[in-house]
């Protein structure tokens, strides 16, 4: 699951827990008070409501006693369940139409709770002639008198008024009613912090171990394991920043080897440079050295000399203009002028061209099958001068007096390989891979400066790689050496 997905979910439920939470706490809270503590008013009566419906009720019950009885059992009970819920008491008798004493006469009705005996409230009645409402200390004691259908009653209503002063527990307004909104409140306020504290850990639980599997990446390339790489799978935002890494930390090491690589080109271009500028120069020394110490005697001698020292200055030159134009390839600063080119033709014409003065240095070129009617693009100057370089690396290490080079085209889905093959000594597999480096050459070549001085197959590399192309060295299959170029087919020439 993506982050912004959880973040979408997370402000959703942060709205919606909390209010159905609270909802279910509300009702929880509403029916635990409720068990707890009956609402005191019957059908949301208050206090003199309640004491006005018993008294009508009492009324109506002296005045029809032939009531169907299943009307006068409800009645009955409805006015009894007021009494008891708001701590009332009611005693109904029947008098013979004279003032009498409290609870004296036939006891008709007797509903709700104890009446209470207050010698207070009766004293204070008997002021008021026996009937009329009287109250002290949290209670009333409300007497009537009544006629019914029969005869003559009194209604003794008793009430514990200190109760009924107080909104009933459950009801607002009340104990309870006050602590009921702040229950609610507390608990909603309980229930946002555990849903934040749970929806906190459900958002950012996925983004602090991606950020830790980060961070322990950035450690490892830090103190060098640029080996190291992120597993990571799960399809979220830190994905594609864990891929980038890991081609971050492939670059890095890539970077980090080029550089070494350079350094260690540095050192050998160095080693090369100082090997074959000393066996040119100790020769032309010598030879110096001779003409003015008079060992060359004659006049042939003499010019002999004369010649060696400018055959080796020839060299010295030659090397020289190599490693300037190898400097200057490495730089970028390289003239290149491409065209399109039939490949086909231009190896004929290359090999036409060379054929007498290689057949002479005991090369042999044989062409082998070349596909037609291709177009590259490409420098044609610097194509001669790789294959010219190529020839040369054969002719320079053969060990017989006669090698020879075979020369094969052919075209790979929008790739042109040509094939450049010799039947000479080879190379070993450790030597391979290392050909196209600067000044390289095997150890046996170090002892014989004429064999080249290590920048021809480097140069070529140069050259093929501004063509966009690639160069590279094979185990030819007689034993020799093979090397392929391939370059991009630029089109098909048109017939």
């Amino acid at each position: 699951m993506t982050i912004k997905r959880r973040l979408f979910i997370s402000n959703i439920l942060m709205i919606v827990i909390p209010i159905v939470l609270a909802l279910m706490l509300s009702a929880l809270l509403v029916l635990l008070l409720w068990q707890k503590f009956d609402f005191q008013f019957d059908n949301s009566e208050d206090y003199y409501g309640a004491r006005d419906s018993v008294m009508e009720a009492s009324r109506e019950l002296l005045e029809n006693p032939d009531t169907d009885v299943r009307k006068l059992d409800f009645m009955v009970s409805r006015v009894d369940r007021i009494l008891t819920n708001n701590h009332m008491a009611l005693r109904i008798y029947e008098t013979a139409g004279e003032s009498a004493e409290l609870g004296t006469g036939t006891l008709t009705y007797s509903l709700g709770g104890e009446p209470f005996a207050d010698p207070q409230l009766t004293k204070a009645l008997d002021t008021l002639g026996g009937t009329g409402l009287v109250g002290a200390e949290g209670r009333e004691l409300y007497v009537s008198e009544a006629d019914g259908a029969e005869g003559s009653y009194r209604i003794e209503l008793y009430s514990t008024r200190k109760a009924a002063e107080q909104a009933p527990p459950g009801h607002p307004g009340g104990s309870a009613g006050i602590w009921f909104p702040i229950a609610i409140l507390l608990g909603m306020i309980a229930v946002v912090v555990l849903t934040s504290r749970f929806l906190t850990r459900f958002v950012f639980q996925k983004i602090r171990q991606p950020l830790e599997i980060l961070a322990g990446g950035v450690n490892e390339i830090r103190d060098g394991n640029l080996d190291y790489r992120i597993d990571y799978t799960r399809k979220d935002e830190f994905r594609p920043v864990c891929e980038a890494f890991n081609e971050m930390a492939g670059r890095l090491k890539e970077s980090v080897w080029a550089v070494q690589k350079q350094e260690m080109n540095r050192k050998e271009l160095l080693a090369g440079i100082s090997h074959d500028l000393r066996s040119p120069l100790t020769s032309i020394k010598a030879y110096a050295e001779g003409l003015l110490d008079g060992v060359a005697a004659t006049e042939e001698a003499r010019r002999r000399y004369a010649g060696m020292i400018k055959t080796k200055a020839g060299d010295i030159d030659h090397m020289v203009s190599r490693l300037f134009l190898f400097s200057k390839m490495d730089l970028g600063d390289y003239p290149n002028y491409p065209e399109d080119l039939d490949p086909r033709e231009e190896l004929q014409s290359f090999f036409r061209a060379a054929d007498d003065e290689y057949a002479q240095q005991g090369l042999k070129v044989a062409l082998g099958a070349m596909e037609e009617g291709l177009l590259i693009h490409i420098d044609p100057v610097q194509f001669r001068r790789v294959l010219s370089n190529i020839v040369e690396n054969s002719l320079k290490y053969k060990e017989r007096p006669e090698v020879t080079v075979s020369v094969d085209m052919y075209r790979a889905g929008s790739t042109l390989a040509i094939t450049v093959s010799d039947d000479g000594p080879g190379v070993t597999d450790e030597a391979l891979p290392k050909l196209f480096d600067v000044f390289y050459r095997s150890d046996a070549s170090r002892s014989s400066p004429n064999r080249g001085s290590g920048l021809g197959l480097a140069i070529s590399e140069k050259a093929i790689t501004f063509m966009h192309g690639t160069i590279k060295a094979r185990h030819a299959d007689g034993g020799g050496l093979r090397i392929v170029i391939e370059l991009p087919v630029t089109q098909a020439k048109e017939a």
